[in-house]
């Protein structure tokens, strides 16, 4: 009798459940053996939906699939198990309490972590990142004692992180280095409105701005900046941006990108093909991913390659980007600036009911 291939992934993110889940729509009964490895101590969670969490969304709603639906189809899920080795000759990795497992095919969605930019200070009591449940129940016990909280960064994240400080109760500000908000979205006037809306519903916003400092002597309680001016705050929220975790990739000698990223083909090989990568901790034609659906796509390509001779290949996904920010619907579909070929553009702008389009 065969044995059944030995299939693990290193990272239970959204990503990681749903390699798992394509996987197992596919595989014939007794052709894989499937553990999952997360470091995180839970099963996956919904991370796009995380600023529910302020407003009273529990944990297990939040939840991929609960520990059972593992089990249940035969699943071996290890939680709170943080690899630390990855032997791609001998293919074992190892934990960091010494658990040692064998595979015949790794499949690595370590996802992404936090960018903190290296600001004088930023080691201080009061600064958060944005990124996991244990960080958010960090930001709730905080902000008790808190009043007023700056978050660094305009992006997807930093407005998602500021929606959640405003539910806190907090007196909101947004620090920005970039003219406007959601630079990688939006053109100016698009911003323009969004930076309205944002200040109707009573947060602040503070473009162009580049923070030089954390303030204070051991909690935070200001942000000095490169212009001379400074914000005084007791909590600050970071939401600059994510870099891929490739850590693991780098120690084994795999290819990786001058900027990070584990590099993959279009099959999501790695420069070992016994060993794959998908989701945020992926470099593909030089893009990293960080939205969910490319990184579920990814899983899909993985998925299909590993149970079906026929190969699918991962092509260049568009970045479409719908949100709905504190009751402001925002969209972005395809390449939202044109810059690589001539173009007309067509613009609907209503100031007054506070609508804009352009195609």
């Amino acid at each position: 009798m065969t044995q059944p291939l030995k299939v693990v992934v290193v990272g239970n993110g959204m990503v990681g459940y749903k390699f798992c889940e394509k996987l197992l729509t596919k595989m014939g009964g007794g052709l894989f053996s499937i553990t999952v490895i997360g470091e995180e101590p839970r099963p996956a969670y919904d991370r796009v939906h995380l600023s529910a969490y302020f407003s009273g969304t529990s944990v297990e709603e939040l939840m991929m699939a609960p520990a059972s639906w593992y089990a249940d189809n035969g699943i071996q899920l290890l939680t709170g198990e943080c690899v630390v080795k990855l032997d791609s000759t001998a293919h074992f990795i190892q934990t960091h309490t010494g658990l040692k497992i064998e595979y015949d095919k790794l499949i690595l969605a370590t996802g992404s972590s936090a960018f903190v930019p290296p600001v004088p200070g930023v080691e201080k009591e009061g600064v958060f990142v944005y990124r996991t449940i244990e960080d958010l129940d960090a930001i709730i016990s905080y902000s008790k004692g808190a009043t007023r909280a700056a978050v660094i960064g305009g992006g997807l994240l930093g407005l998602e992180a500021a929606k959640a400080t405003l539910d806190l109760g907090l007196e909101t500000h947004v620090i920005e280095f970039a003219p406007r908000l959601m630079p990688r979205q939006l053109d100016a006037a698009g911003a323009g409105m969004l930076k309205r809306k944002m200040e109707a519903l009573g947060i602040q916003i503070h473009l162009n701005k580049n923070t030089t400092q954390f303030d204070g002597v051991f909690s935070v309680n200001g942000l000095s900046f490169t212009d001379g001016s400074a914000l005084e705050v007791d909590m600050v929220v970071i939401s600059a941006g994510i870099r891929p975790r490739d850590e693991l990739a780098k120690q084994a000698g795999l290819a990786v990108g001058p900027r990070g990223g584990i590099v993959v083909n279009d099959e999501l090989q790695t420069s070992d093909t016994d060993i794959y990568a998908i989701g945020e901790c992926a470099l593909h034609k030089n893009m990293i991913y960080g939205l969910v659906a490319p990184g579920y796509e990814m899983a899909e390509v993985v998925a299909n390659n590993l149970a079906n001779p026929s190969l699918k290949s991962f092509r260049a996904f568009d970045m479409s980007t719908k949100l709905k920010l504190i009751g402001v619907d925002v969209a972005s579909f395809g390449d939202p600036f044109c810059e690589q070929a001539a173009h007309d553009t067509i613009i609907v702008e209503d100031k007054l009911k506070g609508i804009y389009k352009r195609l």
